[in-house]
């Protein structure tokens, strides 16, 4: 296993856990909107904060053992990063469009004129967790193919 396949994994990892306590939290208090509780918007933040604390440490760490290890990645890891980005850019994007027209019906069946100043910030943090996730799960499921060496 690779360092840039381990990375995946802490990744989606991080990020999953991330999801979880997001899922529990919204469970709990019975809204995604967080922004209407103080305690559960600070637990938004602090859930949110830890996890790309952590994936910075994962980062660091494995650009440090990418440095001491000689041929850490080769081509076909590139290659793979660089089509889980795009997968993971384009899913991303989606979400974030489909997101942001589901919470604007919600808006507008409510009757709300405003919309409150952390939605905006709501958005940039689900795009990036599902960039990150997909990220992540695209790398592990091109990691996970068969290569095929048949002579043509």
């Amino acid at each position: 296993m690779t360092i840039s396949q381990k990375t995946a994994w802490a990744q989606l990892a991080i990020f999953g856990a991330l999801v979880i306590g997001w899922v529990v939290l919204f469970t709990i208090n019975g809204t995604v909107f967080y922004w209407q509780d103080e305690t559960m918007k600070m637990t938004f933040y602090w859930l949110c904060a830890a996890a790309f604390a952590a994936l910075v440490i994962i980062n660091i760490t494995a650009n440090i053992l990418k440095g001491r290890l000689k041929a850490a990645t080769d081509e076909r890891d590139r290659m793979i990063l660089r089509k889980a980005s795009l997968w993971a850019t384009g899913v991303s994007y989606s979400f974030v469009a489909a997101l942001l027209l589901a919470l604007a019906i919600i808006y507008m069946n409510s009757g709300s004129e405003t919309v409150p100043v952390y939605f905006p910030f709501f958005i940039v943090i689900i795009g990036g967790v599902t960039l990150l996730l997909t990220q992540a799960i695209t790398a592990l499921l091109l990691y996970g193919r068969k290569v095929n060496h048949a002579e043509s």
